[in-house]
């Protein structure tokens, strides 16, 4: 992972934490922002029809938020 990758991911990471919570959120935004044939978000078009270069930023930031939830879960199962 690159630096700047680093710096996105703990941007997000804020946004992830509270949607954690929110599972029918970040679930819808798996759902919506997948990729096209070439590579774009399809959920994530501008007026000229691309979209942003995918996984786009909601997509990670779901794809983050799923991940605490699941950390989250496992915690409290195992009560840790």
């Amino acid at each position: 992972m690159s630096d700047a990758q680093g710096e996105q991911m703990q941007a997000h990471q804020p946004m992830a934490e509270e949607m954690a919570g929110m599972p029918e959120v970040w679930r819808r935004l798996l759902a919506a922002h997948v990729p096209d044939r070439l590579g774009r978000c399809t959920a994530c078009r501008n007026s000229s029809g691309s979209g942003e270069r995918w996984p786009c930023s909601l997509h990670r930031i779901a794809a983050d938020a799923q991940r605490v939830y699941g950390l989250r879960l496992g915690q409290a199962v195992g009560g840790e």
